[in-house]
């Protein structure tokens, strides 16, 4: 990229050259008619093929971070050319000459800094990596899924994939599974198993640092270190739990014996908060069976099981009413309605099959409806009668497609709006 922004400056320098010496070192002392018009420099074609590949590399983030600002102030310097009209007179030219110059200064910029230039470059790219990957984690932990998505993809855009490592791929795992794309979290969270799984425990490493503060007589850092390992140990048995619940896994009879009833009831609230209730009701029946419970446990457990078949119940009513309306809305294409109340069924934890279906359902007929709408704004603006509405057209065909790309970065229906978004960009370049 840095070399063709030196044979640009190069170039540039030619064109003004060539483009003062259309002039005569003087001019006439009386002259009141027009300016004389000069045949372009520049193929229009090539300018505009050189717009739409720039304008491509930016928008695919193929680009890295350090030479954004460049590669930006090359499309501009383009767009000057592409403007510049063969009727341009000598103030005309005078005028682009002037901005040319402007811009061929953010060019320059390019080049300042000092050291080792390939240093320098791969030190910048460091930089940008860790500073996207730092915001990524930052929109994970905000809760932000959807973000986090976004950020990744434009990461592995940006870097390739290596740009994947485990601990991206970990965080996009489960944003993908946040947002009910579970197919691709699987995808993202294999990869990441199987590179995590190669290196050492958090918990072993943890423990051997406690021996280790422990051999220097640090036995205050040497406690916390165990105080640390025995948390992350009972985190995770409570994990093996959950997961034998979601997967009804039947608990030995050893394992029933040992939970106690408080911790039991405890495990049942989060299930309930998880709309488990087929597990909180498994769970609270197995503890039922433990001969060791007195007449009061017993009727805490009946009491509950009563609370989750009501919870069970008005569950099942919200979310079937809430499809209802969520079809009704489809039926009558207000899809973005349709969508946003999905956006707060999910927000309540309601992420079953059907409402997994139909959001991806709802999802596509959005996308189609949405690059029809700018199918038909294309289409206005070729047959419409100013190079004004022409390009406002355009403009809005662009922005239509280009959210539909931010918002469903992952949807089936990327490669056709990508492919619209650049014959909607090959014609408002040309404008």
């Amino acid at each position: 990229m840095r070399k063709n922004y030196s044979r640009l400056v190069v170039g540039m320098l030619i064109l003004v050259i060539a483009g003062c010496a259309q002039f005569p070192g003087r001019r006439a002392p009386v002259s009141i008619g027009p300016e004389p018009a000069f045949r372009p420099l520049i193929s229009q074609e090539e300018l505009t093929e050189k717009i739409v590949s720039l304008q491509k590399r930016l928008q695919e983030n193929s680009i890295s971070e350090a030479d954004r600002p460049g590669a930006k102030a090359l499309l501009e310097i383009y767009k000057l050319l592409q403007d510049a009209s063969p009727s341009t007179g000598e103030t005309g030219y005078r005028q682009l000459i002037a901005r040319l110059y402007l811009r061929l200064g953010r060019v320059e910029t390019a080049f300042q800094g000092g050291g080792n230039e390939v240093e320098s470059h791969e030190k910048s790219t460091m930089d940008a990596f860790s500073r996207k990957r730092d915001k990524i984690v930052s929109l994970y932990l905000s809760g932000d899924s959807r973000g986090v998505i976004n950020g990744v993809l434009e990461l592995k855009g940006q870097f390739g994939p290596s740009a994947m490592t485990p601990e991206v791929n970990l965080i996009f795992a489960c944003s993908l599974a946040n947002q009910g794309l579970l197919k691709e979290a699987i995808e993202a969270g294999e990869r990441a198993a199987r590179e995590l799984e190669q290196g050492p425990d958090l918990i072993i490493l943890d423990s051997k640092m406690a021996t280790w503060y422990s051999r220097l007589g640090q036995e205050d850092a040497a406690m916390l270190r165990f105080e640390k390992v025995s948390d992350l140990m009972d985190d995770r048995t409570a994990l093996l739990n959950n997961l034998k619940q979601e997967l009804q896994v039947p608990l030995k009879p050893q394992e029933e014996n040992h939970i106690s009833l408080p911790k039991v009831l405890g495990m049942v609230e989060e299930q309930l908060q998880a709309h488990a209730f087929d597990q909180a009701t498994r769970l609270l029946l197995q503890k039922r069976q433990d001969m060791t419970l007195s007449p009061s446990d017993l009727d805490a457990i009946d009491r509950t099981l009563e609370r989750v078949e009501k919870a069970k119940e008005a569950y099942s009513g919200r979310e079937k009413k809430a499809l209802e309306q969520i079809r009704g809305l489809m039926e009558q294409e207000k899809y973005d309605e349709a969508l946003s109340m999905l956006e707060e069924l999910k927000s309540e934890k309601m992420q079953g099959d059907e409402i997994a279906s139909i959001e991806l359902e709802a999802r596509e007929k959005y996308i189609n409806h949405e690059r029809k709408k700018a199918a038909a704004l294309f289409l206005r603006a070729r047959t419409a009668g100013s190079s004004l509405e022409k390009k406002e057209y355009l403009r809005q065909s662009h922005d239509i497609l280009q959210h539909l790309l931010d918002k469903f970065p992952l949807s089936p229906s990327r490669d056709k709006v990508l492919q619209n978004l650049e014959s909607v960009d090959r014609e408002l370049a040309k404008w």
